[in-house]
C-alpha cells in the first residue's frame, strides 16, 4: 500500500485500469474455454463433407457450441434461402462475439504505459521543483527517493500493459482461427450446393 500512495495519484486511474484489464481477461477466458472450435478433428471433418457431400456431421459437431448453433443450423440445411448471405451474417455475429471487449483491451494495453510516463513526468517535475526551492546544496538522497518514486508509475504501467498485450494477441488469434474455419465451412457447404466439388 506504501508504493502505492507514493505514486502518486497517478496511480489512482492506474488501478482503474488494472482491474478492467482483468476484468476483460477474466472474462474473455471463461467465454473461450466454452468455445473449442476449431478442433483438431476440424479438417478432418471439412474433408469428409466434401467426400459424402452432406455437412450434417459438421452441423451437428458445430452445434454443440452454443454461440455456433445458428451457422451450424444454417450450414447443415442445404436447402436455406439465401445461404450465402445468411452464414455470412451468423458467421460475423459470431467474430463479433468473439472480439466483444478486446477494443478496450486494446486501448487499455496502450494507455497504461502512457498513464504511467505521466507519472513518472509529474514525479520528476515536483522532484526538480523542490531542488530549485532549495536554497543550500541539492541533496542527493532528496534527489534520488523523487526519482524512484517517479519511476514507480511506469513500471506500474509497463507491469499492466505486458501480460495485457500478450492476453490480446492470444484472443486475437484465437478469434481470426475461429473467423478463417467458419469461412471455410460456409464456402465449402456453398460450393457443395453449387455442385462444383
Amino acid at each position: 500500500m506504501w508504493l502505492f500512495e507514493l505514486g502518486g495519484w497517478v496511480m489512482w486511474p492506474l488501478l482503474v485500469v488494472s482491474i478492467t484489464v482483468v476484468a476483460i481477461i477474466v472474462e474473455r477466458g471463461l467465454f473461450l474455454s466454452s468455445f473449442p472450435f476449431p478442433d483438431k478433428a476440424f479438417p478432418a471433418m471439412i474433408l469428409e463433407m466434401t467426400k459424402t457431400g452432406d455437412p450434417s456431421a459438421l452441423a451437428g459437431s458445430m452445434g454443440a457450441i452454443g454461440p455456433l448453433s445458428d451457422f451450424s443450423r444454417i450450414l447443415g440445411d442445404m436447402q436455406y434461402p439465401n445461404k450465402e448471405a445468411a452464414l455470412r451474417v451468423a458467421g460475423e455475429s459470431v467474430v463479433s462475439r468473439l472480439e466483444a471487449g478486446l477494443s478496450m483491451l486494446s486501448l487499455l494495453t496502450r494507455v497504461a504505459p502512457l498513464l504511467g510516463l505521466l507519472g513518472t513526468v509529474f514525479g520528476m517535475i515536483t522532484t526538480f521543483s523542490r531542488i530549485s526551492e532549495t536554497r543550500s546544496g541539492v541533496d542527493m538522497n532528496m534527489l534520488a527517493g523523487g526519482i524512484w518514486q517517479a519511476l514507480l508509475t511506469t513500471v506500474t504501467g509497463l507491469c499492466i500493459a505486458i501480460p495485457a498485450l500478450l492476453f490480446l494477441n492470444y484472443y486475437q488469434n484465437r478469434a481470426r482461427r475461429a473467423a478463417k474455419a467458419l469461412a471455410e465451412a460456409g464456402n465449402t457447404v456453398l460450393l457443395l450446393r453449387c455442385g462444383k466439388i
